[in-house]
């Protein structure tokens, strides 16, 4: 670790956290080929973990006046749950099959807002973020991040570009700690991991400042064109980290082996961070 290594990750989380401002998601998943080129796929959960923990607070308190305060009393009691629960796994399972169905889900995006141009595919309910908030905080804490994959019900509810961007903050920034929390338990964060944290958190956190003005600039279809393209790359990069394992499926299902993948798609080997 030196500190051109650090300066990199700060200048990295910059940029995925500026355009995750302005798409209100995805700078995790922009973040991931940066952090593992620079620290090793083990620190990437962690890394970006505590990267959403140092420039959460920062937009919230930029976008305070704009979070919708109903949606995170339905989303935490869930996503807390969720989010102790993915954490533990992240040291128990691998996730890969699940990264290459929600990068479908994510590229699906483009057509059920028209690219941008429509502004609902179905009428959300309040509640439904109780469920939603279990499901995505459990996977996120498992693979690092699962992306922009609310926005879709947050455009579906009707929030606007400020709305959605600061309440996912708050509801982010609740799970995030739970997370850290979990991860600093099961010895997941070492040293360098929360350096590497550090840096790429203050990248992402003086971001907001940059990308505020931008977000409030972008009309309601403009913001919808960034959210449902950075959907779509968020999901291509999904399915493109996983690409050697659909090779090898392929391989095997054409040579007649077994695949040994389980019940719930995902292949359920112990493993260490």
């Amino acid at each position: 670790m030196d500190w051109l290594q650090l300066g990199l990750l700060c200048g990295a989380g910059f940029v995925a956290w500026a355009l995750n401002t302005l798409s209100a998601g995805g700078g995790g998943l922009l973040l991931i080929p940066a952090v593992t080129f620079l620290t090793g796929s083990a620190a990437v959960a962690p890394v970006i973990t505590l990267t959403e923990l140092m420039a959460n607070p920062v937009r919230i308190l930029a976008f305070r006046r704009d979070v919708d305060w109903t949606i995170v009393r339905w989303y935490l009691p869930g996503a807390i749950i969720g989010a102790a629960a993915g954490a533990w796994l992240f040291a128990n399972a691998r996730a890969e099959w699940l990264q290459i169905l929600i990068g479908l889900y994510l590229i699906g995006a483009v057509w059920e807002f028209r690219a941008g141009a429509r502004e609902r595919s179905y009428e959300a309910r309040r509640w439904w973020f109780l469920p939603a908030g279990l499901t995505v905080s459990m996977l996120s804490a498992l693979m690092g991040t699962v992306g922009p994959v609310l926005n879709s019900l947050y455009l579906n509810y009707g929030s606007s570009k400020e709305t959605l961007v600061a309440t996912k903050s708050v509801s982010s920034f609740a799970t995030d700690v739970i997370k850290i929390a979990v991860f600093t338990g099961l010895g997941v964060f070492s040293g360098h991991a929360l350096a590497f944290g550090l840096a790429t958190g203050i990248g992402a956190a003086v971001s907001t400042f940059a990308a505020k003005p931008m977000l409030e600039r972008m009309s309601g279809r403009q913001f919808r064109t960034v959210v449902v393209a950075l959907m779509a790359m968020s999901g291509a990069l999904m399915i493109w980290k996983q690409h050697e394992l659909v090779i090898a499926l392929y391989h095997q299902l054409a040579n007649g082996v077994p695949t040994g993948i389980g019940v719930a798609g995902a292949e359920l080997t112990p493993r260490r961070p």
